[in-house]
Parts: C-alpha cells; structure tokens; sequence
C-alpha cells in the first residue's frame, strides 16, 4: 500500500522537497515574510517600461476599462460566495466551491486535482496578472521599484512592486486602475484563450479522430457510481445497451432519468448497474455523483498520431491556462484586505463613508468574509475526511 502511494505521488513529494532545500540553501537571496520568500530584481522593468510609453493611451484605456470590469467581476464573485454558502448548508452533495490548490497533490473534499505539471502555466498566468498591474500604473507615471519571484511556501510566483507612495498621491481613477489591472489582465488572457482554443486548436484535433465513448474525471465517494465500481479515466461506450460516443450523446441519454432508476453503464469489458439518487441541485433528476464528464477519441487511420497528441498538449496546456486565469482573476477580486479587489473596496468605502468609517466598514466586511471563506475551503476537506 506504501510503495503504490508512492508510485502515485513520490515525483510530487520528490519536487516539493527539492524547492524548499533550494529555498534553505539560497535563503541569503530572500527575504522572508513568515512562509513567503521574496527575491527582488528588475527583471521586466524595462519592457513595462517601455511598452508603456509606446502605447501609453491604449494601457491607460485598458485601465479604464479594467475599473468597470474589476467592480463588475467583485459583485459576481461576492454572489458566487454566498451562493456557494447557500449550498454548503442546503446542498451538501454539490461540489466544492472553494478548496486548496496544490498541484499534483489530491486535496481531500477538493472539487479538482491539478497535475504537478500545471505549475508552469500557473507561473505564467501569474506573471501576466502581476505585468498587467506593472503597465497600467507605468501609464499613467506611477514608477516600478522592482519586480521578482515570490515563493508561498513550494509554490513559485511573481509580483511586481510599484512606487506605493507615488500611487497614493494619484487620482482615485488611476489607483482603482492599478489595482483592477491584473485580474483584468486575467480576464482578457482567458477571452484569447478560448478563441485560440474553440477556433483553432479544437477543430483541427477533431478533424485528426473519431469518437469512441466517454469518461469521468472524478467519482464522488459514497455516491451511486462509486458504490457500483465506476472508476475515472475508464472508457465507457454504452448506457442501457445503447452505444454511446460522445458527452452529447450520453446527456442525450441520461436527460429523462429520474431519482431511484436504475441505469447500467458498460463498455466490452465491464459492466456498472447504477442506482440513481436525488440530484442536489433538482429534486425531480436522477443523480450518479460524478465529476467531469469527457468524449474520447481515437485517432484516425492515416493521421500521425504524434501530430494529434501535440495538439491535444497544447489544448491541455492553453486550458489551464484559462482556467488558472479565471481562478486567479476571481479570486484577487474577492474584497479582502491584501488583494486587489480589498484595495478597490477600501479605497470606495473611505470616499463614500469618510476614512474612519469606511476603514470600519472595511475590515468588517474583510473579516466576514475571510470568516466564510474559511468555512467553504475547510469545510468540505473535513466532510472528506470524517
């Protein structure tokens, strides 16, 4: 049992391990702020620097644009949090809305994994978010101290330093900029990912295949397709004897199953009878508790399989960058003190409510917050595990 974990997650621990002795072994070059290590330099500066003179009305622009996309996105994801309260309390069997993020690492009562691999393009949405914030506050003269990497903990990022007090002394207009920038930026990664991926990448893979059947990434314990034995990453060709290729064709099939029907879902090799449950989102649809429904492929006679696979590479990795974006985007618009969207709200609430006030009304609403937060993230890993 020992030597399979290890199997499974020995190149994961074998990683951690090796980042944090480098940390330990170069720490002089750090500077350490509890579990966070920083390393200054100026690498970028010159490129923000120069990109933001050369197109310094398009950056302030984007800026602009990035204030009313930042406020909007704040109130999206301030629904999305008390939505996701509402079904930790009255829906316990939807996944969870909020979890820890290591990749390579299963999390338990987390709603994904993330292969170790999606490290690198974590890295590179992260630099993109922090760039975002560097042009914009260039733009409008707000000089770059510095720029750097920053490790939390194993995890590697970047981050950029403007001059805080040169921001201070701007207008309301150009901080609410600066600070809406990276999860902007974020915004506009993920739109041009997704036009390279349903555009481009996609319909040239599925010219090179054929579909074959579908899978699941994820079965939820002690839900009705994990007690019948279905397992992730296994493809299955056939619901009640009838063939089925595609995602579309499986919801196609599964649209009119109700609660407590009984569904056999096979391919040549195994077989799953699956007794439904209430779905905890509707009360009258048949439920299986899985996670990640995806059609596979095979690739076609003639096709070189290489060719196919280093477009579904691709596809994978542009994915997780749109992903990550949206989630890192997401998150930094939460309005909770250090982040973007906290800096955005306590700027609105000192104008609006005067400084003593509104920083009341701030560091209340920061507490609350944080306070639920924690429930969502903590809550399901203990469910998990109890």
């Amino acid at each position: 049992m020992i030597s399979e974990w290890w199997m499974q997650n020995g190149l994961t621990v074998a990683f951690y391990v090796a980042v944090v002795l480098l940390l330990l072994i170069y720490r002089k070059k750090f500077e350490f702020q509890g579990i966070v290590a920083l390393r200054k330099t100026n690498f970028g500066v010159a490129f923000m620097k120069r990109w933001a003179k050369k197109r310094k009305e398009t950056f302030r622009l984007l800026g602009y644009i990035g204030v009313g996309i930042g406020f909007a996105g704040m109130v999206a994801i301030f629904g999305y949090v008390f939505k996701a309260l509402y079904d930790f309390f009255f829906q316990p069997a939807a996944p969870a809305a909020f979890s820890l993020v290591l990749p390579g690492v299963n999390i338990p009562g987390s709603a994904i994994v993330i292969p170790l691999w999606v490290l690198i393009p974590l890295f590179i949405v992260v630099v993109i978010h922090e760039a975002g914030h560097g042009l914009i506050a260039k733009s409008f003269g707000v000089p770059i101290k510095s720029t750097g990497f920053v490790f939390f903990g194993p995890l590697a990022g970047a981050f950029v330093e403007p001059d805080e007090e040169k921001l201070k002394k701007s207008s309301d207009i150009v901080k609410y900029a600066v600070y809406a920038a990276g999860p902007f930026f974020n915004a506009l990664t993920a739109i041009v990912v997704v036009i390279l991926l349903f555009l481009v990448i996609n319909p040239l893979s599925l010219m090179m295949v054929s579909p074959v059947g579908f899978s699941v990434q994820q079965v939820q314990p002690d839900f009705p397709a994990a007690i019948a034995g279905m397992e992730p990453g296994v493809i299955y060709t056939h619901v009640n004897d009838q063939e089925v290729k595609t995602v579309e064709d499986l919801m196609d099939t599964l649209t009119f199953v109700g609660v407590n029907q009984s569904i056999v879902i096979s391919n040549d090799e195994l077989s799953h009878e699956i007794l439904t449950v209430e779905h905890p989102q509707d009360a009258n649809r048949g439920y299986l508790g899985v996670i990640g429904l995806q059609s596979e492929f095979a690739v076609n006679q003639g096709v070189p399989e290489w060719l196919y696979f280093t477009l579904r590479g691709i596809y994978q990795f542009l994915f997780w960058v749109f992903v990550l974006s949206l989630g890192l985007g997401a998150f930094n618009l939460l309005p909770l003190g250090p982040v973007d969207g906290g800096r955005m709200i306590q700027l609105a609430f000192t104008k609006l409510f005067g400084e003593k006030a509104g920083m009341a009304y701030w560091s209340k609403l920061g507490f609350i917050l944080f306070m639920v937060i924690l429930l969502l993230v903590f809550g399901p890993m203990l469910q998990a595990i109890f």
